[in-house]
């Protein structure tokens, strides 16, 4: 068994080896009999180098190897969290991606000297070009399909579910560990129509007889949990272990400007998308709130907390008992710029998975919040992921630029979320050390850019989750770049 064991853990560390760079995770250790012990993964994404869709396989294979086996808790259960959007890179997989990925690697020369997100759109047209089969099909069934910016997202369903969601699964059985990963795409059903499969399969995947087709003509921002086992017996791969969906509601300008759709904001189909879920043994009852749903609390009557969750959607998930929030996280913007409501985005972030273990009217015990980081053409994704406890007394940390209020830059309303916070179990570190916010600026501005010799920091954060919470325990752990 001993040689077994050290035959294994040899060939873990040989394809580990293999892996782009990551940081030292940072391990916040309580490990009290049933307490989760939960991974937030902070991924750079790489479309340019998606060649193939073994690409994405290899890319999450590589941040389980390095970032989650050699940590995994024994004897309890074990919860890994990527990003929001983290299959997005797959449309760039393949040969219907070749010309987004030339784009990707020499940039797009008709969109030199002008703002973002003009690279944005020439590659978004450029996928619209690789999957123009599969758009001119989907067309006849979903004519408005034409007038999204986005269509792609449903024109590559099949890529999305063979690809992004067949790895998770496996990921999760090949561990014995719960996933949870985001991405945005339409629902489907298993289709061997010769004229679906003609039009939406990999045009390299010549042996395949069915694919997964859109059912409707809409694509959702889903989060998605696969277990440790299967449930569904007989049931495709991507679904044989799949235990719950959640649609982001409400969405961001950026997301409704592509023409994506918003899950279920009223009734009982509202919800029942909120609804918590269990992880057996633990005492964790998991609430999902994808980026901008986290930030909203609203003013409900009592009673109404779920009346409308576009604006009430923290507090519904309390009301429907979640006590560890999961944000998922793809933060459209420079996280040393602005965000709409602040000049400083690491401080109004602090509205989000701080608040839910911060605010005395929502009881959340923990919040876990991966970040997507990386360039997508011009758009930049950055941030910095955290694991969060509330009531933990000792030493507080803060985000980068968050030492304390800058007068001029921050508002009034964010001033209590500035300095250290002992709320902070583990923290992912940014490209530089803290600083002063126009140096902090200038090295943003350059990541954005693609410019630089500061590169994304791509590593975890890991922390156990015991119930009830410890408010004495070791925090502030900063994972390495």
């Amino acid at each position: 068994m001993v040689l077994c064991a050290l035959l294994a853990a040899a060939a873990n560390a040989h394809a580990a080896s293999a892996c782009g760079h990551f940081g030292r995770p940072a391990v916040a250790s309580d490990p009290r009999p049933h307490a989760l012990r939960v991974f937030a993964i902070q991924f750079r994404q790489d479309p340019a180098a998606m060649t193939s869709t073994n690409s994405f396989k290899r890319a999450i294979d590589c941040a389980m190897r390095t970032e989650v086996a050699p940590h995994l808790a024994r004897g309890r259960p074990n919860l890994v969290v990527f990003d929001e959007d983290i299959g997005l890179e797959t449309l760039a997989a393949g040969s219907r991606g070749a010309k987004a990925r030339a784009l990707l690697r020499h940039g797009v020369a008709s969109c030199s000297g002008q703002a973002s997100p003009c690279a944005t759109l020439a590659t978004l047209s450029a996928i619209d070009q690789g999957y123009g089969r599969a758009l001119t099909y989907l067309g006849r069934t979903f004519p408005g399909l034409q007038d999204q910016l986005g269509r792609a997202f449903v024109a590559a369903t099949d890529q999305f579910v063979r690809t992004f969601m067949t790895t998770m699964a496996a990921e999760a059985l090949r561990y014995r560990v719960y996933v949870v990963a985001s991405n945005t795409q339409a629902p489907f059903a298993l289709t061997r129509d010769p004229a679906a499969v003609a039009a939406l399969r990999d045009p390299a995947e010549k042996h395949v007889h069915a694919v997964y087709a859109p059912t409707r003509g809409l694509a959702y921002d889903q989060t998605f949990i696969w277990g440790p086992r299967v449930i569904h017996r007989h049931a495709a791969p991507p679904l044989a272990n799949l235990m719950r969906i959640n649609r982001k509601v409400p969405l961001t300008g950026f997301e409704l400007a592509l023409g994506f759709a918003q899950g279920p904001a009223t009734g009982p189909a509202a919800a029942a998308n909120l609804k918590p879920v269990a992880v057996p043994g633990t005492g964790a009852r998991l609430g999902f709130a994808t980026s901008l749903p986290a930030f909203e609390y609203g003013s409900p009557a009592p009673g109404h907390e779920c009346s409308d969750v576009s604006v009430t959607y923290m507090r519904c998930l309390d009301k429907l008992g979640a006590n560890v929030m999961i944000q998922a996280d793809a933060n459209d913007g420079a996280w040393s710029g602005a965000d709409g409501m602040e000049l400083w985005q690491p401080l109004s972030w602090m509205g989000s998975a701080y608040r839910a273990v911060s605010d005395p009217s929502v009881h959340f015990a923990y919040a876990v919040n991966p970040f997507m980081v990386g360039n997508l053409a011009d758009t930049p994704f950055d941030g910095q992921s955290a694991i969060l406890e509330r009531g933990r007394h000792g030493a507080g940390c803060h985000y980068v630029g968050n030492r304390a209020v800058v007068s001029g830059d921050d508002l009034g309303r964010f001033a209590p979320y500035a300095g250290p916070k002992p709320q902070f179990l583990a923290l992912a570190p940014w490209v530089v050390a803290d600083g002063p916010r126009p140096a902090l600026r200038s090295v943003g501005a350059a990541l954005a850019a693609g410019s630089g010799s500061r590169h994304y920091v791509q590593t975890a954060v890991i922390a156990d989750l015991p119930f009830p919470v410890d408010r004495n325990r070791p925090g502030c752990l900063m994972a390495g770049r």
